[in-house]
């Protein structure tokens, strides 16, 4: 018998060290192709995934994302969405089985729903191979919710269940075809509040104006998706992309104030009407848009509603408007299908006219940042402040006015014969003389880099949609033409700004010379109702100092205590304030433009609040104390809403 020795070899340290080697370089390999992954699915996880599910060549349906609400600052919805159900037949399906499921089903709908059987029946006959016919839209879950709890007996367990639940059971197991498609509807739950502040949506979740609009892309969310498909054992089975929904806008509205605003506007057009009437209130400190309201508004869940369009156009007008809007239909269509594109001269009859459109737009539009008007006197305080501020005034000057001053082959009038008065009495008693005689003394290069560190030009960047653009609407000293020019513009003639532009600037004179960048929007907050944003006030310059704003503030203080603006006076109240009165083009002395900036308390200002008020529709238009007075009717019922203590210690 033959020995056979077996020789085990040992591993050697350096067979060892070669293996550990290969050891460390796999889990290496595995590691990073572990990142790579970790990477890809970070970065491109939902692009790969959307990938892979739209390359399965079977059903899907969409989910729809949910818009971000909108909420006044105080949490109260002033946008939200309702969800709303499209009836789907699938008549492939209904039809399947030498139609044994076609009478079930239809009778189902009709039953449950109310609609024509006999409609069905010739929908479901006439699309027979489809999977996807849209039968109804835009219902509500109070008219799908029959049908849908019956269609739900299908998954109860006959086991136990009366012989009238069986049957119901027996009866939804044979339903075939049905389905519902849900999306959401835009509400607006207080139908014209805030309409331009608001702005609507459109089809496909399309902001237009206001918050919708700006913050569109923060409101909008993302669509998911839901994927049907059999696997290898023939069972039906379902990948979800969840959809992503919109963030919520808190905005800074009052919606208590808003409705202020809204009521007064309201009544005052009712008793004595104008071409236009606008409040805005703010808070001076921050820059935050308390409320915004001005004549016509229009509800936003119905913003097409062509009654609306009466209240600033005639019923011939918009005729007209509906007459060329057909025509232009009509041209398009004639030029699609004989594939012209060429822009024809508009016929003679239609030579400036209006589309239905262009008058939309007009109702709309939101005036207080859209449109410009001269501001008149209420720009005098800040003549005097630029005066103030750069050491060219002191605080004591004296003035006299003869109720006019020569300047050029011009002599420009005053409202009065003031005589002697004083830097503050030239403010309260809104001196045009005097206003030129410091706009001289201030020279324009004072003059100008004053009116545009106080934002006229310019605009404020508020995050609304629609601001003017007024740079080519004030002076400066590359297009200053003459005295005369100068001399209008520091009482507020002869330059256009808007109300927001007017606002923005006054509200620094009286906060301590802080020019804050006026905002609609204070918070953006996740579909759980989560803070993810918080904007806060945005300080973009300083103006005046401290000590000039204390001086104007004064000075407004005796404008409603001695002045012009004595009506707004409110007992126990501490009001500062400006009227204005300016004459519009041509200066015919009969079309006005009036208005008053208001602010209390006086020493540290919380409200501001600017009321114009275009041609009001009065025998004497250049009346300010109607501005003045409706200023007073929307402060006392703040006061009154918030319950504000008086401040006035004298």
């Amino acid at each position: 018998m033959v020995k056979r020795t077996i020789r085990i070899t040992r591993l050697t340290n350096k067979m060892r060290g070669k293996l550990g080697i290969v050891f460390v370089g796999i889990v290496c390999l595995f590691l990073v192709l572990i990142g790579k992954l970790i990477y890809i699915n970070v970065n491109y996880g939902d692009e790969y995934k959307t990938m892979v599910l739209s390359g399965q060549k079977n059903s899907s349906t969409v989910i729809p994302f949910e818009r971000g609400k909108i909420y006044d600052r105080d949490g109260n919805l002033l946008a939200t969405n309702e969800k709303m159900y499209t009836l789907i037949l699938e008549p492939k399906n209904i039809l399947e089985k030498n139609k044994a499921y076609e009478d079930v089903t239809l009778d189902a709908i009709s039953d449950y729903m109310g609609y024509s059987k006999a409609d069905l029946k010739r929908v479901v006959e006439a699309n027979p191979d489809s999977f996807y016919v849209i039968y109804k839209k835009n219902l509500t879950y109070d008219q799908v919710e029959p049908l849908q709890e019956f269609l739900d007996m299908k998954n109860k367990d006959r086991e136990g269940a009366d012989e009238k639940t069986k049957e119901l059971i027996d009866r939804a197991s044979r339903v075939r075809g049905i389905s519902f498609e849900e999306s959401y509807k835009r509400i607006y739950p207080y139908n014209t509040l805030a309409c331009r502040l608001l702005g609507f949506t459109s089809a496909g979740n399309v902001g237009n104006w206001g918050i919708e609009q700006s913050y569109n892309d923060t409101l909008n969310g993302t669509n998911g998706r839901a994927y049907y498909y059999f696997n290898q054992e023939l069972v039906l089975e379902q990948s979800v992309k969840e959809a992503e929904n919109g963030k919520s806008v808190v905005s800074t509205i009052d919606m208590q104030i808003q409705q202020i605003l809204e009521d007064r506007v309201a009544a005052f057009d009712s008793k004595v009407g104008s071409e236009m009437t606008s409040i805005l209130v703010m808070n001076p400190q921050n820059g935050e848009i308390l409320g915004m309201a001005s004549s016509n508004p229009y509800n936003l869940n119905t913003p097409m509603d062509e009654s609306v369009l009466r209240s600033i156009f005639s019923e011939t007008e918009i005729a007209k408007m509906k007459e060329y809007t057909a025509y232009l239909d009509q041209k398009k269509k004639n030029d699609q299908e004989n594939g012209e594109d060429e822009e024809e001269e508009v016929p003679d009859q239609y030579k400036g006219q209006k589309t239905i459109y262009d008058g939309f737009y007009e109702l709309w539009r939101n005036t207080v940042i859209s449109d410009t008007n001269e501001p008149g006197s209420t720009y005098k305080p800040f003549t005097v402040a630029a005066g103030l501020e750069s050491g060219i005034l002191s605080g004591d000057e004296n003035y006299y006015c003869t109720g006019s001053r020569q300047v050029g082959r011009r002599n420009i009038g005053c409202s009065h014969i003031h005589g002697d008065i004083t830097l503050k009495q030239a403010v309260s008693q809104s001196c045009n003389v005097a206003m030129m005689n410091i706009a001289f003394k201030e020279e324009p290069k004072i003059f100008y880099s004053y009116q545009n560190q106080f934002g006229f030009g310019r605009k404020t960047g508020v995050d609304l949609p629609g601001e003017a653009d007024t740079a080519s609407l004030v002076y400066n000293l590359d297009n200053y033409s003459n005295d005369a020019t100068l001399a209008t513009n520091s009482f507020g003639q002869n330059f256009n700004c808007t109300m927001i532009q007017m606002a923005a600037g006054f509200a620094s004179l009286i906060n301590g010379g802080n020019y804050y960048k006026p905002h609609i929007v204070k918070q953006i907050q996740n579909d759980k109702g989560d803070v993810v944003e918080n904007i806060d006030k945005e300080l973009v310059r300083k103006t005046i100092s401290e000590k000039t704003s204390k001086k104007i503030r004064s000075y407004l203080l005796d404008t409603v205590e001695t002045g012009t603006g004595t009506k707004a006076q409110i007992e126990g109240y501490s009001i500062g304030g400006k009227t204005g009165t300016a004459e519009k083009i041509p200066r015919n002395k009969e079309d006005y433009y009036i208005s008053f900036m208001g602010f209390f308390p006086v020493d540290e200002p919380r409200y501001l609040i600017y009321v114009t008020i275009d041609e009001p529709k009065v025998k004497e238009q250049a009346n300010a104390a109607l501005a003045v007075n409706l200023e007073r009717e929307v402060m006392e019922r703040i006061i009154a809403a918030y319950n504000i203590e008086p401040d006035d210690k004298n």
